[in-house]
């Protein structure tokens, strides 16, 4: 009675025994090699290409336990390989580059799954002496991240780009504002040391003010329209000495205007200088 009750015992955990699946990857010279070993089998197996990442599903039902842990490479086209057992099986297989075309053979309780490679021995072994942990070395960076790199100069680029817009536009606007009063500042020639030409608008009239180290008077005014159209003109594009050579676009005009303020200036210089020596 004892041995039948210890054989029926038997018979029952054998019969509610759990079936395991095994997993096995052989990385050769000329290829990798993924072999599924089923105690009962499977069904349903299907391979599948997700181009975005270049990676290759295969995905099968099978009631059998199977684990696998992830293995990632560094010197096959290979990226890496991991299996997940929610619902289905499905096991991934990332590609670095272009996905290679698999080999796979399939029997009853057996799947093998083979891509053809071409290794470089010597590559593989001089990495490998470089890093003193392989297994830990992080992955090879592929063409995504070189994108996402060059996406981050990008966006760094642009930045500086409107940064420096803002700045310009904000020192644009400190320039017009630097004499107080209804007017603005249109810009300023520069004639000798010390010596300056400042052309300053107020309502339709531009001034043409003379400022040096003892003072500063208002040497002539524009009134007419078509000649203060063309003097803001040219100091909208630039506000320096160039910008205003480009305005008047002839050098012998430049020079003519120059020579004239010069004369002015040095003209209210001498009356000043005799009116302080008469008074003394």
């Amino acid at each position: 009675m004892g041995k039948k009750l210890f054989f029926l015992c038997m018979l029952i955990l054998f019969s509610f025994s759990t079936y395991a699946a095994e997993l096995k990857s052989n990385v050769e010279s000329n290829k990798v090699e993924f072999k599924f070993t089923f105690q009962k089998g499977y069904s349903a197996f299907e391979q599948l290409l997700d181009e975005t990442t270049n990676t290759l599903v295969f995905s099968f039902d099978t009631s059998e336990e199977l684990s696998f842990e992830r293995e990632n490479y560094f010197d096959i086209p290979i990226k890496s390989a991991y299996l997940t057992v929610k619902d289905r099986k499905r096991f991934f297989v990332e590609f670095k580059d272009k996905p290679i075309e698999p080999i796979v053979n399939k029997t009853g309780k057996e799947i093998s799954i083979v891509f053809p490679i071409s290794v470089k021995t010597e590559t593989t072994m001089a990495e490998r002496a470089a890093s003193p942990n392989p297994a830990a070395k992080p992955a090879e960076i592929g063409a995504g991240s070189y994108a996402r790199m060059l996406f981050g100069l990008t966006v760094v680029l642009i930045v500086i780009m409107v940064l420096f817009w803002l700045l310009k536009v904000f020192y644009k606007k400190q320039i017009y504002s630097d004499i107080p009063g209804s007017g603005r500042l249109l810009g300023k020639v520069d004639l000798e040391l010390r010596k300056s030409l400042y052309f300053y608008e107020i309502g339709d009239i531009i001034y043409i003010i003379g400022v040096t180290e003892n003072g500063m008077n208002v040497i002539d005014k524009v009134l007419d329209e078509a000649e203060a159209s063309k003097i803001r003109a040219g100091f909208i594009k630039k506000h320096d000495f160039k910008g205003y050579m480009n305005f008047f676009k002839r050098k012998e005009m430049l020079d003519d205007e120059l020579s004239s303020s010069n004369a002015m200036v040095e003209e209210k210089l001498n009356s000043m200088r005799k009116r302080k020596n008469k008074v003394d």
